[in-house]
């Protein structure tokens, strides 16, 4: 039978039982809102302290740790199932939220008891109201996280622990060394505040996830999330604090996100991109302030530059919440190349009164190979060329249906041919307002090969998937026809 010894505190008095060969120790602090506090050595000579619940005399909280070394002996702390203190029996069901905020450094490691619940916020023993992790709860010096296997709320994968069905992440230890962190398949959401001030430069996402809880990524390392499409909600304050975060990519699902998604203690202090490919603006969650209106603003917009899907151009700058971000441009690459053709693109300009388009075979750009004129609508109406190909279609602008007409109020393309493959080209893209160039794009981009990859043939006589260009797309042949992006061509 495991031997516990008690360290009693009441008010006035000190009731002191300690092994020969151990060091007493008063505790400062007897009674917090009329409860008793007492400390109790685990079978490891670790002083515990512990208070009991007030909804539930017969069960206790783990108290405040003390930052003393002499307290605890190892760098692995371990929470006992039940304790004996005066003569009685109570199981440990809870921790308080501020349980840990002064423990030891060298304290690295918890192990939480089979009877383990939650963090307390408010002493209830009522499980619904307690809370599974809370921002000065496990946040300081842990490296590792452990839990009873016995344990039916939580479990420990990797010193990280879980809710026990694996679907939610309730603490990432803050001191884990790990630079980069794979979350396992199976997990659904991100607790509140569970990778707080975690060590983590890279964060992999898997297709299982669907809502970020509130303060769930506030890392201090992080330079770039990529949420997969399975992603449907992100909470308040989902990244606090995260001044080394220069990109998010959310997936083409997301429904919901708070006001304060991206907004800190200082609001967003750095400039971030924002990759969103939802084609409907998720709904932005108000702020409710106490005795005001709901506040629909998204926090920290000035310094967001939104990347959105082409085609959803207008309705992110016509929603409210989304049309105030520094910028809102198109996910869609400017330039996409085939073997002898380019497709191009840009934003539109409603300050344009045309637009004028011209190609180089020369980084310096004094050998023209063309140039094209267009109309603030879009509609080509020049061509000067330095070649015997016609070197540009334009889409149709008109469709039954309408939707080319939509898609060209938002964004103008046009298709160049009569292009050299394997070859770089330097273009400028100028807006004119009359004869004034109101602003400006440059860049190169080189065609594809025009080669065809063959089946290659694997060690046991079978062969490969064949990578071949077709119509100046690279497609890949497996049984099925798919592009080079994995969708299906039927």
């Amino acid at each position: 039978m495991k031997k516990f010894i008690i360290v009693t505190i009441l008010t006035g008095a000190l009731i002191l039982s300690v092994p020969v060969n151990a060091s007493a120790h008063i505790y400062k602090g007897l009674r917090e809102n009329s409860s008793e506090i007492f400390g109790v050595l685990n079978q490891f000579g670790d002083s515990i302290l512990y208070r009991p619940i007030q909804s539930d005399i017969n069960s206790v909280s783990v108290a405040q740790m003390k930052n003393n070394a002499i307290l605890y002996r190892s760098d692995s702390l371990v929470i006992p199932d039940t304790i004996i203190h005066s003569m009685r029996k109570y199981p440990v069901k809870q921790i308080m939220w501020w349980a840990f905020a002064e423990h030891p450094k060298h304290v690295t490691s918890i192990t939480l008891p089979q009877t383990y619940e939650g963090v307390c916020m408010d002493n209830s023993s009522n499980l619904s109201e307690l809370y599974l992790a809370n921002p000065l709860t496990f946040w300081t010096y842990f490296r590792n996280i452990y839990v009873d296997k016995r344990n039916p709320y939580y479990v420990s994968i990797d010193g990280v622990l879980f809710t026990k069905d694996r679907k939610k992440i309730v603490a990432y230890p803050p001191q884990k060394t790990n630079s980069r962190y794979n979350i396992v398949n199976g997990v659904e959401s991100i607790g509140e505040a569970s990778f707080l001030n975690a060590r983590i430069d890279t964060l992999i996402t898997p297709n299982s996830l669907k809502n970020i809880g509130e303060q769930g990524f506030s890392m201090n390392l992080i330079r770039e999330i990529v949420l997969k499409d399975s992603i449907e909600h992100i909470g308040k304050f989902a990244f606090i604090a995260t001044d080394s975060l220069k990109k998010i990519i959310l997936g083409k699902n997301v429904r919901t996100i708070d006001a304060k998604a991206f907004y800190g203690n200082n609001g967003i202090s750095k400039k971030i991109d924002l990759l969103l490919y939802s084609t409907v603006p998720p709904k932005i969650l108000p702020n409710y302030m106490a005795g005001t209106y709901a506040d629909t603003t998204l926090f920290g917009s000035t310094n967001i530059d939104l990347y959105v899907p082409r085609k959803s151009l207008h309705l992110y700058q016509q929603t409210a919440g989304w049309k105030d971000c520094a910028s809102i441009l198109p996910i869609e690459p400017p330039i996409v190349t085939g073997v002898d053709t380019a497709e191009v693109s840009w934003v539109q300009n409603f300050s344009a009164t045309g637009y004028v388009w011209a190609l180089y075979t020369d980084e310096a750009k004094t050998q023209r190979f063309m140039s094209l004129t267009f109309d603030a609508n879009g509609h080509l109406t020049h061509i000067d060329l330095n070649s015997g190909h016609m070197p540009a279609r334009m889409p149709a602008l008109y469709s039954e249906d309408g939707e080319e007409e939509k898609r060209f109020a938002e964004y103008y393309s046009f298709t160049i041919s009569g292009l050299s493959p394997e070859t770089r080209y330097y273009y400028t893209r100028q807006s004119m307002n009359g004869t004034t160039v109101i602003d400006e794009e440059t860049g190169s981009f080189q065609t594809l090969s025009s080669e065809t990859e063959g089946l290659e043939e694997t060690g046991n006589g079978k062969r490969r998937a064949e990578k071949f260009i077709k119509d100046g797309r690279v497609l890949i042949r497996n049984g099925k026809t798919y592009t080079a992006t994995g969708a299906e061509i039927k």
